[in-house]
C-alpha cells in the first residue's frame, strides 16, 4: 500500500475582526416603518372616523356662525312675546346658511355650529342677566311664573334652551340645506358637462313653429316625439359651441345617435362628421334632425348609408301620426 506523503496544506487561522475606524460611522439599518392597524370594532371605527372629520372642519366658518348666532340668541330673549319667532328664525337660519357654505361633513359641522353658539350665548346670557339691569326683559320672557325664579334659575332656564335650540336645529337644519346643495351641484356639472340644459318648447300646431324652436327646445321635442315612438333616452350633449345638439337612444337593442340643428340649411358636413362620429362608437344607427331643411347634396350624401334625414316638415308628419 501506499502512503501519501503529499505536504498537507495548513489552514491559515481567521484574523481577528478589526475596529471600525475612528470618523467613519458604520451606516445604520433603516428602521422600519410603523404598522398602523386599522382601529377594531364599530365603535373604535366610528371615533376614528369622528376624529378625522374633525381635523376636515371649516373652523373659520363654525367659528364665526357659531358666535352669532350665540349673540342673536341672547338678544332674543329681550324681544319677550316676539321671543318664539326669533328663537326659531335664528337656528334654523343659521343651519340652512352653513349648509350652503360647507362642502362635507354636514352634520358634524351644525352639531360643532350648535354647540359652540350654546356656549356663546350662555356666556352672553350671564353677562346681560348678573351685570346689566336687562335682568327684567329675561324675566318676562319666561312668563309671570319667572317672578319667583332666582337670577340664577334664570340663567340656567334660559342657557338649556338656547344650547338645545342651536344643537338641534343648526344640526337638521346643515344636514338638510347641505345635501340639497349637494345634488344641486351635482345636476350644474352634468349641464355643464353637457354643453347645457333641454328647454321646454312652446304649443307645435304646425310645421312652422318646430322653425321657431331653439336648439335647447328642439332636442326635448325630439325627445319626447322619439320616446313616444318606443325609443329609450340615454344621455345628450351640446358640441360645436351649441351648433349641434348629439342625442343617444336605444330601440330594440340597438344604440342610435342623433344629430340636431336649427340652422337654415343643413350640409354635408353635418352628415360627414355623425358619420365619423358612429363609426368611432360602433354605433350603426344613426339620424339627422334639422328644424327646417337640407341642401339638395344632402340626400345623395346620405343615401346607402346607415343614416335617416328629418327635416322639420318631416318631424311634424311624425308627430301628427
Amino acid at each position: 500500500m501506499g502512503v501519501d506523503v503529499s505536504e498537507q496544506r495548513e489552514t491559515p487561522p481567521a484574523e481577528p475582526a478589526k475596529p471600525p475606524r475612528k470618523g467613519r460611522e458604520q451606516p445604520a439599518e433603516p428602521a422600519l416603518p410603523a404598522i398602523t392597524e386599522p382601529p377594531r370594532g364599530r365603535v373604535a371605527a366610528l371615533i376614528a372616523a369622528q376624529r378625522a372629520a374633525l381635523r376636515e372642519l371649516d373652523w373659520r366658518v363654525v367659528l364665526l356662525y357659531g358666535i352669532a348666532s350665540g349673540i342673536l340668541m341672547s338678544l332674543a330673549f329681550l324681544q319677550g312675546p316676539s321671543l318664539s319667532l326669533i328663537a326659531g328664525i335664528v337656528p334654523v337660519g343659521t343651519g340652512l346658511l352653513l349648509g350652503r357654505r360647507v362642502r362635507q361633513h354636514y352634520g358634524l359641522h351644525g352639531f360643532v355650529t350648535g354647540l359652540l353658539g350654546g356656549v356663546t350665548g350662555a356666556v352672553a346670557l350671564a353677562a346681560l342677566i348678573f351685570l346689566t339691569p336687562l335682568r327684567t326683559a329675561m324675566q318676562g320672557a319666561l312668563g309671570e311664573q319667572a317672578a319667583n325664579f332666582t337670577l340664577l334659575q334664570i340663567w340656567a332656564q334660559l342657557a338649556g334652551f338656547t344650547l338645545f335650540s342651536l344643537v338641534a336645529f343648526c344640526t337638521f337644519g346643515t344636514s338638510m340645506a347641505g345635501r340639497t346643495e349637494e345634488r344641486n351641484r351635482k345636476v350644474r356639472d352634468e349641464v355643464d358637462n353637457r354643453g347645457g340644459q333641454l328647454q321646454r318648447p312652446g304649443s307645435i300646431r304646425e310645421a312652422s313653429d318646430i322653425r321657431g324652436l331653439s336648439l335647447p327646445q328642439l332636442g326635448t321635442y325630439v325627445k319626447n316625439l322619439f320616446t313616444k315612438q318606443g325609443f329609450t333616452f340615454k344621455d345628450y350633449r351640446f358640441i360645436d359651441k351649441d351648433k349641434h345638439l348629439d342625442m343617444w337612444f336605444e330601440h330594440e337593442g340597438e344604440p342610435w345617435h342623433l344629430r340636431l340643428s336649427v340652422a337654415d340649411k343643413v350640409g354635408v358636413g353635418t352628415v360627414e362628421s355623425l358619420l365619423q362620429d358612429m363609426k368611432r362608437e360602433g354605433c350603426r344607427k344613426g339620424a339627422v334632425v334639422v328644424s327646417t331643411e337640407f341642401q339638395p347634396n344632402v340626400a345623395k350624401t346620405a343615401r346607402g348609408r346607415p343614416l335617416a334625414l328629418i327635416d322639420g316638415q318631416t318631424l311634424f308628419e311624425i308627430a301628427e301620426k
